[in-house]
């Protein structure tokens, strides 16, 4: 699939994303969320459909329980990841003993691996993106379709 060229300000992509708005420019602000689109004085950020699953996998952590800056490392993580393979359809998080987490496409982890460069696996976590990635499209799709301000008087 061919990812749209659609884009949503900071207001739309962290409600698709079901994330906090200002929990969200907080930590920004505090540098938890380093890979949030850049942006100049005064002028909004523009998210890429990427950029919503990312912050949509961002706010799922945070549910869990996660805390900003470790949400924040992990999830962009991810956009890195999709950075180099922006239509990927599953993605997986492998921890090793050591501490040290990669992200990889689904389909380049041996599900079989005990060990990856010598060092033991100790968790791996799938995360099935597809979906996530039509909803937000979706939602995109349907919010271009919409003119007029929410304050309009009826």
């Amino acid at each position: 699939m061919t990812i749209p060229n659609l884009k949503a300000r900071t207001a739309l992509a962290t409600d698709l994303a079901f994330v906090n708005r200002q929990r969200f420019n907080e930590a920004v602000a505090e540098g938890f969320y380093p890979c949030a689109p850049k942006t100049v004085r005064g002028s909004t950020r523009l998210f890429d459909v990427n950029d919503i699953v990312t912050l949509r996998i961002y706010g799922r952590l945070l549910d869990e329980g996660m805390v900003p800056r470790s949400a924040g490392l992990m999830a962009c993580g991810l956009r890195t990841l999709l950075a180099q393979y922006p239509e990927i359809d599953r993605a997986v998080y492998v921890t090793n003993s050591l501490g040290s987490p990669v992200w990889l496409r689904a389909e380049d982890f041996d599900r079989d691996a005990t060990h990856m460069s010598g060092i033991d696996i100790v968790s791996v976590r799938e995360w099935f993106l597809k979906y996530t990635r039509e909803r937000i499209i979706h939602e995109l799709q349907e919010e271009a379709n919409i003119v007029g301000s929410d304050d309009d008087n009826e």
